[in-house]
């Protein structure tokens, strides 16, 4: 039994503000990794033509009936509107719409049900919002920008507060020593060139979040996940003769997928493997007071 109720109107203002906030993030995935962070200019400068420079004004700027009532073009300059822009406003309301569900219907990794407030619904979708702009500007640029990384560290140490005895971390401890355990292996891998620091930076976040032993699942899916993708691109290359050593693949989405994955199923996939493992008594009691 839920301890709140989502009633189907909630769901559509969920559905709604995805939207709105989806505007958003097209101007944070056009201006945060290019822009100056120092001059704010992605908060100060209005929204703008990015062919013409004119100001969009508010009634072009509505999410999705904008650029179907100007047919995908600048009612300026009539340049074309790329279709990311409709795409990110769309695919943000679609999030928020599926991880409110999921938070209902599947929970939150070692949060029962009924201990579940409109906080874990709130904090879910930060997080799903954050792995969103994470997957959308690394495939784009190979760049997780700090905005990202700082917001989720800082969103973790939130809902590990606001959220205290029921959070997916088991305990403060354990997100303490989770902010070391992924990130000092992505921080070697980096050191030799073999990783972004900006994965890195993201590691230390999801140690927060996720607390020691469930960060370890969100690195190994991400892992998994990376590495496949990775050989589908070398097969598909080497088939078309295109295929050059050392093509750089971010890999930053995978680790946000990752982490979206254990927001729900983190718990059932770690306590999979270690049904494989079956540690005795001892062990397993040991790893739990963690």
């Amino acid at each position: 039994m839920l301890a709140v109720e989502i009633q189907p109107v909630l769901y559509a203002v969920i559905f709604l503000l995805g939207l709105c906030f989806g505007s958003f993030f097209n101007v944070a995935v056009y201006r945060w990794p290019k822009e100056d962070r120092k001059e704010r200019e992605w908060i100060i400068t209005p929204s703008h033509c990015p062919h013409c420079q004119s100001k969009i004004r508010w009634f072009d700027n509505i999410p999705l009936v904008s650029y179907a009532v100007l047919r995908g073009r600048c009612r300026a300059c009539g340049a074309p509107i790329h279709w990311r822009y409709p795409a990110i406003e769309l695919g943000t309301a679609l999030l928020w719409l599926t991880t409110a569900w999921l938070v209902a219907t599947v929970g939150l990794g070692n949060v029962g049900r009924d201990e579940l407030t409109y906080w874990h619904f709130l904090f879910a979708i930060i997080f799903a919002s954050l792995y969103f702009l994470t997957c959308v500007i690394d495939f784009q640029t190979s760049l997780i920008p700090d905005e990202i990384t700082i917001a989720h560290f800082v969103a973790a140490w939130a809902f590990m507060l606001v959220c205290h005895g029921a959070t997916i971390s088991p305990g403060w401890l354990a997100s303490v020593i989770g902010m070391f355990v992924l990130s000092l292996f992505f921080l070697v891998l980096w050191y030799f060139g073999g990783m972004g620091l900006g994965d890195v930076l993201l590691a230390v976040g999801f140690g927060v979040l996720f607390g020691w032993q469930l960060v370890i699942v969100v690195g190994f899916v991400g892992i998994l996940l990376g590495g496949a993708v990775a050989v589908a691109v070398i097969i598909w290359l080497t088939a078309r003769g295109k295929y050059k050593r050392g093509i750089p693949i971010p890999f930053g989405p995978y680790l946000a997928i990752a982490a979206f994955i254990c927001l729900f199923w983190g718990q059932n996939l770690l306590d999979w493997y270690m049904g494989f493992l079956k540690p005795s008594g001892a062990v397993t009691a040991m790893l739990g007071g963690l």
